[in-house]
């Protein structure tokens, strides 16, 4: 791995070069074609440089004026940079992103999907940064982590820089504490699914008309396990946490079986949801609704804190699968710059700021210091006096999606080291072999969209146990292959084979 990110250093300087004139290299950045690494001129009495940075929040703020002013303040002193922030919530982000991005609308920084890179990159929406890095992007490398870095790329082509959150995501399995003492259950003993089954009968032996275990009809642990790389989405896996290179197919894994047997075990004995398999609810809203007393969940070190505030109940997570670190868990969200930024190198330059400032970190997230927060004794912060989440003209609470939560203020009633945690857990975790790759499957849209087809028809009704999991196995998996799931499989393999062999020199 380390040969392989000092090759993807060096070929910061080269990329552009060795693939000029190709759309997918961002060709409307014409100081990439001199081969070298684009640095921004000396701001010495230069203007200042208008950036355009969109963000993602939770809600649309009263206050964004004060927010704006602020951080133009600090940019403006520190980077000669005006910046235009757009905050936008997750819907309105979900659809008019790729409208300003085919527009050819300036954003030099905007948060972006693993599952939009192929997209992105073959409609010229977004640029190449490998060659930006280096010159303009030191902090980033230096605390993000090139192996981490690397995961935003589709083959060469590096697309966007990670957001600081957790890495690993564990099913654990989210219960209500209350009934799980009445039952005389220590939580230290349930260690697996299998477990589950002892505590689902002596809590529904105490409420015979609660409902043990629910949720959407995507959060069965056949459908969310992460003890395996799934190469983006689940058609051809690596197996073992990814401690495998031979690509196979999850839908006849014994992992695979012996979890959707367990599910229908679950839903003969009356534990499971019966509208499991349609439910669009998610465990959260049903457990606060009084009458659910488990669901499936993936966890990070905070997870409690949060399940608590969303359910209205004291909860406890039980850990039901070990860390995986994967692509998809630290690529699945990146800062990426727009393919009309006219400068982008000052957008990296921006981005590498940001990450390193604590200020900025905490305005975007939490607002102005005296006006939305204060900080607390032990480090924390809180609402100022008399302030409260509804009267508060700014707070988003939205940290995972923003540049890097870890250099900002915890906000209290999380531990104040959770960032450290955070990062503890991800340390913990079982790096799968293919750490860095992603399978770039543009070619094969036909196939892919009619294995979605075929996942809808039968995932659900498989994973949470609502039919005879032993002839629904056996069609499913027919109709997968019908459906070029071999072409699939034999490509990601190709890819991988090409991939890992890069590592070796």
């Amino acid at each position: 791995m380390k040969k392989r990110l000092l090759s993807f250093l060096l070929a910061g300087f080269m990329v552009m070069t060795l693939l000029a004139g190709c759309t997918k290299e961002g060709s409307k950045n014409a100081d990439a074609d001199n081969g070298n690494a684009p640095t921004s001129a000396d701001t010495k009495n230069e203007k200042p440089y208008h950036a355009v940075l969109v963000y993602l929040v939770a809600s649309d703020s009263q206050d964004q004026e004060k927010v704006n002013e602020r951080f133009n303040e600090l940019t403006k002193e520190q980077l000669n940079m005006e910046v235009t922030l757009m905050p936008m919530t997750w819907s309105t982000w979900q659809n008019q992103m790729q409208l300003m991005l085919s527009g050819g609308e300036q954003v030099d920084l905007f948060p972006m999907l693993m599952n939009n890179a192929a997209t992105y990159i073959g409609a010229d929406y977004i640029t190449n940064i490998a060659p930006y890095l280096e010159s303009n992007g030191q902090y980033l490398l230096d605390n993000v982590g090139k192996d981490d870095i690397w995961c935003c790329s589709l083959g060469d082509f590096l697309w966007g820089v990670p957001t600081m959150k957790e890495r690993a995501n564990p099913v654990s399995m989210c219960v209500r504490t209350d009934l799980l003492k009445e039952a005389g259950i220590d939580p230290a003993t349930i260690k697996s699914y299998e477990d589950m089954s002892g505590v689902f009968e002596k809590v529904k032996a105490l409420h015979p008309d609660m409902i043990m275990y629910g949720g959407a009809s995507n959060s069965a642990p056949a459908s969310q396990t992460n003890e395996l790389d799934m190469l983006g989405d689940r058609f051809g896996v690596l197996e073992n946490f990814g401690q495998t290179t031979k690509v196979t197919n999850y839908y006849e894994s014994d992992q695979y079986k012996r979890l959707v047997n367990l599910a229908r075990k679950w839903y003969e004995a009356g534990y499971t949801s019966k509208d499991m398999a349609t439910s669009s609810d998610s465990g959260e809203t049903l457990m606060k609704a009084g009458n659910l007393f488990s669901y499936a969940v993936y966890c990070k070190p905070n997870t409690k804190l949060e399940k608590d505030d969303q359910t209205g109940y004291d909860t406890t997570i039980l850990k039901m699968e070990g860390n995986e670190l994967n692509t998809w868990g630290t690529g699945s969200l990146g800062y990426a710059v727009g393919s009309a930024s006219p400068d982008p190198a000052k957008a990296i330059e921006l981005l590498n700021w940001i990450s390193k400032t604590e200020e900025a970190n905490d305005l975007l997230n939490w607002g102005v210091k005296g006006v939305h927060w204060v900080e607390k004794e032990d480090g924390t912060i809180d609402f100022p006096e008399g302030v409260t989440a509804q009267s508060s003209g700014y707070h988003q609470n939205f940290g995972f999606a923003l540049p890097n939560q870890f250099n900002s203020h915890v906000w209290a009633g999380n531990s104040p080291d959770i960032w450290e945690q955070y990062k503890k857990f991800r340390d913990e975790s079982t790096k799968s072999l293919a750490y860095g790759f992603s399978p770039d499957l543009s070619d094969y849209t036909t196939e892919l969209t009619a294995l979605a087809a075929v996942q809808s028809q039968y995932d659900a009704q498989i994973a949470t146990g609502s039919v005879d999991p032993v002839p629904a196995m056996k069609e499913y998996n027919a109709a997968l292959y019908a459906a070029g799931l071999q072409k699939i499989m034999d490509e990601k393999q190709k890819q991988l084979d090409e991939w890992l062999s890069k590592q070796q020199k």
